[in-house]
Order: C-alpha cells, then sequence, then structure tokens
C-alpha cells in the first residue's frame, strides 16, 4: 500500500527539533567534515553530481557477521573513488598494505569531477592518522611530487600497464600514478601533483557554501534520527538530466518520427519541480532504510510548494519497491534560503538494499526524467 503523509504541523516539529537537533547534527556530522574538506567551485561546475559522499563506519555497521550479505553492494558511486573499488575486493591485510592506512581508520570517502581529473578525499579519524598515511605511503615507494606537501608514485597520468593491479587503490586501472596531500584530518588522491595542491589548498569551502549549509540543515531534518550512509551534492543540473539533444540534433529520416520524439520528450520536460540553486540526496538508515531530499530554494515559500511537488511525484514515479511513508516539509537556512525537504522511508529485504534512494540516482545516471526533474508543476 503506497502511505502518504504530508505536511506536519509546524508547531509540533519545531519542538521536536528544538530538542533533536544536536543529535541530528551528530547523525549529519561525518557528511559535514567531509563538504569541509571540499572546494566551493564544485558547485559552479558542468555536472549534476557536485560530490558523492560514503561513510565507511555506517555502511559496515549494517551488518553484524560475515554470513550477512555484503553491504557493499549498497554503494552507488556516480563518480571515480579508486579506493572503492578494491577496498571490498581485496583481503584487508593485502589492501591496507597498499593503501598507507587501516579501514577502521577511515571515516569516509568523498569524491568529485570526472576522469582523467577526477578527484577524492580519504576522511580518517584524526589528523595524525592523514600524516601517518603519507609516510606509510613514502615507506612503499611514494616520492616527493616536486610540489610542496604532495608525494606520489610515478610519473602522472602516464599509461603502465606494468603497474596495474586491481588490489592497490593508488593505481588506475591503465596503471597510473596517483598523488596524494594531508590537510587535516584528509588525505586527498589527485591525477597529478597540481590538482592534490590546489585541492589540499586553503580556499573557501562546499561546506561553507549557503546554498549547501541550507541543504545540510534541511537534510538533518529529513534524515531525523536515521544516519547517513551516503550522499550526493547536486547542482541543479541534475535536474536537467533527461535532456537528450539527440532529439534535435540527430533528427530521423522519418519526420513524422523526430516530430514524434521532440513532442516526447518536451512532454515529459514540462512537468516537474520548480528549479533549485542545489542541493543533496542521502541514502538514509534509520530502522528502515529511505532517503532525504534537501534542495535550495530563495525562499520558504517556493521551497513549500516543490516540496509537495515532491511528494506528489514520488507516489506517481517512484514505482512499487520504493514506495512508503513520504513526509514533505520545509527548512529555514543561510542568507535568507530555504529548504524543501522530503524523506521516504521504505522496506527492504536486506541491509543492502534501499530502493528509495536508489531510484533517484539510477534514473540520473541513464538520462531518463526523475522526480526531481526541473519543470512546470
Amino acid at each position: 500500500m503506497k502511505e502518504t503523509r504530508m505536511r506536519s504541523c509546524v508547531i509540533a516539529a519545531g519542538l521536536l527539533l528544538a530538542t533533536a537537533a544536536p543529535v541530528l547534527a551528530q547523525n549529519t556530522n561525518p557528511l559535514r567534515d567531509g563538504l569541509d574538506h571540499l572546494p566551493a567551485t564544485l558547485l559552479s561546475g558542468q555536472t549534476g553530481d557536485v560530490a558523492y559522499f560514503l561513510d565507511m563506519h555506517t555502511l559496515m555497521s549494517l551488518v553484524d557477521d560475515d554470513s550477512a550479505p555484503r553491504p557493499q553492494l549498497r554503494a552507488m558511486p556516480i563518480v571515480d573513488v579508486l579506493a572503492l573499488e578494491s577496498v571490498f575486493e581485496t583481503e584487508p591485510a593485502e589492501w591496507e598494505a597498499k593503501a598507507g592506512t587501516t579501514i577502521d581508520k577511515i571515516r569516509y570517502f568523498t569524491g568529485y569531477g570526472r576522469p582523467p581529473n577526477s578527484t577524492s578525499n580519504w576522511g580518517l579519524v584524526d589528523a595524525d592518522a592523514a600524516t601517518d598515511m603519507i609516510a606509510a605511503l613514502k615507506a612503499v615507494g611514494f616520492e616527493d611530487a616536486g610540489v610542496s606537501g604532495v608525494v606520489g608514485n610515478g610519473e602522472p597520468q602516464r599509461f603502465d600497464p606494468s603497474k596495474r593491479d586491481p588490489s592497490d587503490p593508488w593505481r588506475t586501472a591503465i596503471g597510473a600514478a596517483q598523488f596524494a596531500a594531508a590537510v587535516g584530518t584528509n588525505v586527498v588522491q589527485a591525477q597529478t601533483p597540481q590538482a592534490a595542491t590546489v585541492a589540499a589548498g586553503q580556499q573557501p569551502s562546499l561546506g561553507d557554501n549557503p546554498i549547501v549549509a541550507t541543504a545540510l540543515a534541511g537534510l538533518e531534518q529529513a534524515a531525523g534520527n536515521g544516519q547517513v550512509v551516503q550522499a550526493v551534492v547536486i547542482s541543479p543540473l541534475f535536474g536537467m538530466a533527461a535532456l537528450d539533444p539527440a532529439a534535435m540534433l540527430a533528427p530521423s529520416a522519418d519526420m513524422d518520427e523526430t516530430k514524434e520524439r521532440l513532442e516526447e520528450q518536451m512532454a515529459a520536460l514540462s512537468q516537474g519541480i520548480p528549479p533549485y540553486l542545489g542541493g543533496i540526496i542521502a541514502d538514509i538508515q534509520h530502522d528502515r532504510p529511505g532517503v532525504g531530499i534537501a534542495l535550495t530554494y530563495p525562499d520558504c515559500a517556493i521551497a513549500e510548494e516543490a516540496a509537495d511537488a515532491i511528494a506528489t511525484r514520488w507516489v506517481d514515479m517512484a514505482g512499487d519497491a520504493a514506495q512508503g511513508e513520504v513526509t514533505a516539509n520545509t527548512a529555514e537556512g543561510e542568507g535568507g534560503f530555504c529548504a524543501a525537504t522530503v524523506s521516504v522511508f521504505v522496506d527492504a529485504d536486506s541491509p543492502e538494499q534501499n530502493p528509495a534512494y536508489r531510484v533517484l540516482i539510477e534514473t540520473y545516471t541513464r538520462g531518463q526524467v526523475g522526480i526531481l526533474q526541473i519543470g512546470e508543476n
């Protein structure tokens, strides 16, 4: 049965949030820390997915023993994070020897960009762990890369099949070298020394951006007492992913067919939610898995309209497996901004399943019209 619970009482919600705020903030602390180590310039990039975050501690806590399903199957990185390609497929001792740190010291991973310019961060338990990791990498062959504070294991972006090693988080699929630099509790992993320097340099952070800060405040509300397993920071381009230029740039010789394709696309794209400035989509684990959506708007009137539109579109578009309890609300943020917040918690067969989060990510990666499509309501 499709359950829908629309806007909750503002007074009751306010009282609840006032008493629960410290707990809610704690549940998003790793995500906040991760975004504080990423550059604010990412929000003006050319992709709908601005940055990816995965909480390793929360992911691994989803199962109690080795006989349970593999929790890593729940992870859905939509950017290249080399460490995630090897950590779950390699014996821990072998992986840790090459990684330069131990799995229990890794709080989270973040990643952004596209190959060959992708960058990822290892979020460690403290600054000492980050410093120790650089020292451990130097002990296994990394050398100073000619840029202050950066070490590497070869020439940047050089194709070298002899160095390919699927178990090594510091080698690409073509055997290319990687470069590392410590910054606070993070170790940056980049494709070139220059990229590592930029990523580790002092600059405004993504977490400090008022658009992202407002979305974080909204996500705390949407997540409740749940834990953030993974999340994607998005730009407005996320809501335009279904635009298919091929429908216009490569028309069929059959003009009736071309016209039909164009009309179908325009009809689909004309329906959606109000344009947003940016936001966060998060995989949430409570007593059930769910998704938290927080999109930033110029004011709460538009945010309220958007939250209700998302809730309605969810029931109509998400599919049976992703249906559950839908809660729509708003949350005031920084600089007069306001977040439209929606949470959906669903039943799932195992910890490796979160159909609510999956439906948003898969429609985006497939270039399909999704629930967060920007258009007329």
